[in-house]
């Protein structure tokens, strides 16, 4: 005897509920993601066709202010960035001090859950302490086992990134947007010893403790990195405002500022762009196609139930909901979602989508009007 919606809902109302929640999830992830994707592939298209070269050895051109212009050429840093307890001095775009402290660290396994007070026992877990180096303080009051393993409160040093004041490409200097754009950090090594005694240098790390080879808890260590060195060629597309280049606002109000190592054409530059965006949006198409996927797998013994109400249905499952029917009727939701985000932008791509989408469905009717689909079905 077959099922009511309504019983088989009661029967399954747990795993009902997470695949709707999963289906929402992944419906906001592909909308937000696709619609971000459109955004940005617009203001991409506007901006290519505003972009001026510029020659990076020409004088600086007044008339250009208020306007998006592509220059490439060689950092030009004047004065370097320091921190004269270390002996450190580069002419970067970026220099960052790393600080990590020697502290105690729980690890903990076995923790059994109590359903009558609904926490975990922590009385049956098994406590394990050790010593490492953390970037932040670890807060030991919260320990199960506190005697013995007590951590500093505060930190004397803190990690901090210097950023050039001046940094120019050509007769243009670089705004503070775009020169939080340098994030590929280097590692920077010395060899100059620094002249406080309190500090050790070794295998270019520096060392505040007694014995580098032996650290207590509460010491720490310094390490150096830099962003944009010096001479480092690089290509920049932004808009020009009195000698500074500083983000492009698009007329759909994003904030467009590229940079790139090298150098670069403004079409090289573009065409970057738009291979890292479109790697990004798969990410996310991926993580939101996931979650449809597994949303069908929770509703699946639903969509039996609706397969066997109107017969027309079995002419794409076949009463048969399995892992091959969830994931294709995944992607049907998935390409529906992505199809009205890029309908008004591209069109074509759209339709196809849209269509895509919907092929299953449209096997379905026209099965209705063939006669040789319906006599092999009803055999």
């Amino acid at each position: 005897m077959e099922s009511s919606f309504q019983e088989e809902f009661k029967k399954t109302w747990l795993t009902s509920l997470i695949g709707i929640g999963l289906l929402c999830a992944g419906t906001f992830v592909l909308a937000w993601n696709e619609g971000r994707a459109v955004h940005h592939a617009h203001s991409l298209d506007e901006a290519y066709e505003n972009v001026i070269p510029l020659n990076v050895y020409e004088p600086l051109q007044p008339e250009y202010d208020g306007r998006l212009v592509h220059i490439a050429g060689p950092l030009l840093i004047d004065e370097p960035l320091t921190e004269p307890d270390y002996g450190v001095s580069i002419q970067a775009v970026k220099l960052k001090r790393r600080v990590q402290m020697f502290q105690w660290v729980e690890e903990k396994s076995g923790l059994n859950f109590n359903s009558v007070h609904d926490e975990y026992d922590r009385s049956d877990a098994e406590y394990h302490y050790f010593t490492e180096w953390r970037d932040k303080l670890v807060n030991s009051n919260s320990f199960y086992i506190r005697h013995g393993h007590h951590n500093p409160t505060t930190m004397p040093l803190k990690t901090h990134v210097y950023v050039s004041p001046l940094v120019r490409v050509g007769q243009l200097y670089l705004g503070s947007e775009i020169k939080n754009k340098f994030t590929d950090y280097a590692e920077m090594t010395s060899d100059e010893r620094p002249e406080r005694r309190d500090i050790k240098l070794h295998l270019g790390i520096y060392y505040h403790c007694d014995d580098v080879w032996n650290a207590e808890v509460g010491d720490i260590r310094v390490q150096f990195y830099y962003a944009g060195h010096n001479g480092e060629p690089v290509s920049v597309i932004a808009l020009q405002k009195d000698g500074t280049l500083v983000p492009y606002e698009t007329s759909r109000k994003h904030q467009l500022g590229l940079v790139r190592h090298g150098i670069l054409t403004v079409k090289q530059m573009f065409d970057a762009e738009h291979s890292d965006a479109k790697l990004e949006t798969w990410k996310f198409r991926a993580v939101g196609l996931f979650a449809l996927y597994a949303s069908s797998l929770c509703l699946a013994r639903l969509l039996a139930v609706l397969c066997l109400k109107w017969p027309r249905l079995k002419q794409v499952y076949s009463g048969d909901i399995g892992a091959a029917s969830c994931m294709g009727l995944a992607f049907s939701v998935a390409l529906f979602v992505v199809s009205l985000s890029w309908l008004a932008h591209r069109p074509m791509i759209g339709l196809g989508l849209l269509t895509a989408s919907f092929s299953p469905f449209i096997y379905c009717l026209l099965s209705i009007f063939n006669p040789n689909v319906n006599a092999h079905h009803n055999r």
